[in-house]
């Protein structure tokens, strides 16, 4: 699967709106085909969240089921959030 990579790679670029991660991080997968869009939720993990970062979860059902956790923390104005990592869990 080397889409993966590559949107994981893009994923832990992504700087957005805070209330726009979970919209954008689907995105960034359906741009790289690595899942359909009905097969991809990004849910908010509260217990993920680790030194200040917030932390999200991508379940990805289907054939090829698996998650993606990120984790993003938010500027001082909790306007634009950065995303600090991405990685398969």
């Amino acid at each position: 699967m080397p889409n993966i990579e590559d949107a994981l790679d893009r994923i832990r670029a992504l700087e957005c709106p805070t209330t726009a991660i979970k919209r954008r991080v689907a995105g960034i997968l359906l741009y790289y085909e690595v899942a359909n869009k009905s097969d991809i939720n990004v849910i908010r993990e509260h217990s993920l969240d680790k030194n200040g970062a917030r932390g999200y979860t991508a379940k990805i059902s289907g054939d090829n089921s698996l998650d993606i956790v990120v984790l993003a923390r938010s500027g001082q104005d909790d306007y634009v959030a950065k995303v600090v990592d991405a990685y398969l869990s």
